[in-house]
């Protein structure tokens, strides 16, 4: 199975927005350079793009939890976008769907984003 990673950052500096658009699994494997990025990411806003990620592992929700818990600490907001249902069973499994803002693309995100400001 191929486990890449690959991660594609636009920022909207206008819009204090940065959206995150993730391919491939998000797995204990391939999760440190997406870990880096959220870390030092200074956007209070932020969309993940899950619509090209095939499946998520316990330490890939973790990541996604400790990207939402940073953006409500600082103010902002993180609202998770293409979710495929088979990440969207794991989430529920877990449990931490609850926590998230969910929309059906990025589009409908950044709008969610806009009338949230």
């Amino acid at each position: 199975m191929d486990d890449l990673l690959t991660i594609d950052t636009q920022t909207d500096a206008s819009r204090h927005l940065c959206t995150i658009k993730l391919t491939g699994p998000l797995l204990v494997s391939n999760i440190q350079p997406l870990k880096h990025q959220l870390r030092d990411l200074e956007t209070p806003s932020l969309i993940i793009d899950m619509t090209d990620v095939s499946h998520v592992d316990s330490v890939g929700i973790g990541v996604l939890v400790n990207a939402l818990m940073s953006r409500k600490k600082h103010g902002g907001s993180l609202v998770l976008a293409g979710v495929s249902e088979r990440v969207m069973t794991v989430l529920k499994g877990t449990q931490v769907d609850q926590l998230f803002r969910f929309a059906a693309s990025a589009s409908d995100a950044q709008k969610m984003v806009a009338t949230a400001s």
